[in-house]
């Protein structure tokens, strides 16, 4: 089984308990051991954030005292854009104000049995590290370069050479865009503009006239092919993400 790291930040005292306990044996439930730390105020989170590396996903509430919980998801990001928010909360409302710093879910506690279980089932998808899929490419002068599809986000164009990214390093190849488009295809990549190509693992959401990763960067999308595109992500959700 798998170790990750959680906290829990809710001003209900009494609750907080009972909501790590529940927490931990679904995480266990999905092959995950947690062993969560819980937080009354916002303050206390931050402070204990700070002083160490972070945690893996937060359970936040939305009406914390001190602070609001989406300020904190907020702040939280900016330490690790990474890391992963489920909003637990009352106050039902509020669930598209916290649309902004990209929440998995949002759990209401008048209907928590049903949305925590959905909520863990969604993360248990996000944690499991998939195996990489490694492809050797071979650049314009011959060069065999092996590229992990895993693990790249998306390309940029920049003339001649094109723009790697990946989500721990970058590297760059010379070669048009369009050929690695034709090679990167069949392995869930798509053109969404003349200069950029997305694996579309990581697109979190496709609006008018941008797409938006799940770290929160925003790419430039084609108006010609945006139908085309909305498309194509949501039959990939369907399939692959399971939204």
């Amino acid at each position: 089984m798998e170790k990750i790291k959680v906290a829990i930040c809710d001003d209900e005292i009494l609750l907080l308990p009972q909501l790590a306990s529940m927490i931990k044996e679904l995480f266990y439930s999905h092959n995950f051991i947690v062993n969560p730390d819980t937080f009354s105020s916002a303050s206390e989170l931050l402070s204990h954030l700070y002083s160490l590396d972070g945690y893996d996903v937060y359970f936040l509430d939305v009406d914390i005292p001190e602070q609001d919980g989406i300020l904190l998801a907020e702040k939280i990001k900016i330490k690790n854009p990474e890391a992963l928010i489920v909003f637990v909360s009352a106050k039902e409302e509020r669930v598209y104000e916290t649309f902004r710093v990209q929440p998995l879910a949002f759990v209401r506690k008048s209907h928590f049995t049903d949305d925590i279980q959905k909520a863990m089932t969604t993360l248990a998808q996000h944690l499991k590290k998939p195996e990489d899929t490694i492809i050797t490419f071979y650049d314009e002068l011959g060069h065999a370069v092996p590229l992990n599809l895993t693990r790249i986000t998306y390309i940029k164009a920049n003339e001649k050479y094109q723009d790697i990214v990946s989500i721990d390093n970058r590297q760059m190849i010379r070669c048009s865009i369009s050929q690695l488009e034709n090679a990167l295809t069949p392995y869930q990549f798509i053109r969404i503009h003349r200069g950029y190509l997305v694996n579309f693992r990581y697109i979190y959401r496709i609006d008018t006239k941008e797409c938006v990763l799940d770290s929160g960067e925003k790419l430039p999308l084609s108006r010609h092919r945006k139908k085309e595109i909305q498309c194509q992500f949501l039959e990939y959700a369907r399939t692959a993400k399971n939204i």
